[in-house]
């Protein structure tokens, strides 16, 4: 839920729970976006908190749009520090990709390619190893979102390592996608342009390792889709290119096929890092994230045999074109249950609009 400048938090909030009111099928939570932190939104914060939204996204990137300068971010965190709630950060410098993306588009520098070789691996790590910073010098936990540069992982791996309650996800498309699909001909490049970018193949093995130790907590999707209409609008300039891929209908099957069956992660840990951990981290456990008396009947059946080709063709994502067309993968979810009742059957919805409710989250300390 965005706040956009002048606004309150309170009438971000209203704004986007009228969007999912009468639209959501499952149980639903919002991560509150702060592009504006005065005295009065940080009482909002607290307010918010008690009414469920218990998570603030902040930026290190988009200058003059939803960047927050250092004072605004260590102030926020401190709050937090006192009213449970948790920052998830964007962490990238964007002050430093501002000037390298003006030099690009200067040098007639204008392919999708560029978008990513704007915004190098170092920017992340710098940006990373800030949040931490800040975090550390607030004393709060801090949650890295999609993560994608190894450089950024050695800063939450130290940070970790010291005993400091730093949390980070990474996305199935920083572990199965690579700056190559950048070089793909013509307009497809944009088809991969998400901020962070996907990087060199090469940082997929170490994403996996951090999986595996936890040194990263979640996979995520980052699910932000564009359809190619408006991928277009950056046609000649790839600045103006729309960040964002699909990716949460194939997160499932992806990982399952590419981390338990690949042998980078046990089937314990593939339920750990999509359900468990989250849920843990973001205050809606024991509600979700288990299966256990009294606790959401919220369960996906999975079959762990049954093949599938990913493809635009198939897939029920509101997006004409698919990051992983053409792979193959053994793994699909076959049923799924909300609150107990059967909303996916055989893979097909058989769920009702509106019938998800508003999750109210706990604070952290509870």
């Amino acid at each position: 839920a965005i706040q956009y400048k002048g606004q309150t938090l309170h009438h971000a909030w209203e704004t986007w729970m009228k969007k999912a009111e009468s639209k959501a099928a499952i149980d639903y939570g919002f991560h509150m976006i702060i592009t504006e932190l005065t005295d009065q939104v940080e009482i909002e914060m607290d307010s918010l908190v008690k009414q469920g939204v218990t998570s603030f996204k902040l930026f290190m990137a988009y200058p003059g749009v939803f960047m927050l300068d250092d004072g605004s971010i260590f102030r926020a965190m401190r709050r937090t520090g006192k009213n449970g709630g948790t920052i998830c950060m964007h962490a990238e410098n964007g002050g430093v990709i501002d000037v390298l993306v003006k030099e690009a588009l200067a040098n007639g520098q204008t392919a999708p390619k560029y978008h990513a070789l704007t915004r190098p691996a170092r920017a992340e790590g710098e940006a990373t190893h800030r949040a931490i910073a800040l975090a550390e010098i607030a004393d709060v936990p801090v949650y890295i979102v999609h993560l994608s540069a190894s450089d950024a992982l050695e800063m939450v791996t130290e940070a970790r390592d010291r005993g400091l309650p730093a949390f980070a996800e990474t996305c199935p498309q920083y572990l199965f996608l690579s700056y190559d699909n950048y070089e793909e001909p013509g307009f497809e490049g944009s088809k991969y342009v998400m901020s962070p970018p996907l990087r060199h193949k090469t940082t997929q093995d170490r994403l996996w390792r951090g999986l595996a130790f936890n040194d990263l907590q979640a996979i995520a999707t980052d699910h932000c889709p564009f359809c190619m209409k408006e991928k277009h609008l950056g046609d000649g300039d790839f600045s103006k290119i729309p960040n964002g891929a699909p990716g949460v209908e194939t997160r499932m099957s992806l990982v399952y096929d590419g981390g338990v069956r690949a042998g980078k992660i046990t089937m314990n840990r593939f339920v750990e890092l999509t359900s468990t951990s989250p849920a843990k981290i973001f205050g809606m456990f024991p509600k979700k994230g288990t299966i256990a008396p009294g606790s959401d009947a919220d369960i996906v059946i999975f079959d762990p045999e049954k093949k599938t080709t990913l493809s635009a063709k198939t897939h029920h994502m509101k997006v004409d074109y698919n990051p992983y067309e053409g792979r193959q993968v053994t793994g699909v979810t076959e049923t799924v249950l909300s609150r107990g009742k059967v909303i996916i059957e055989g893979g097909k919805f058989t769920g009702k609009a509106g019938s998800g409710s508003f999750l109210k989250r706990s604070p952290r300390f509870m």
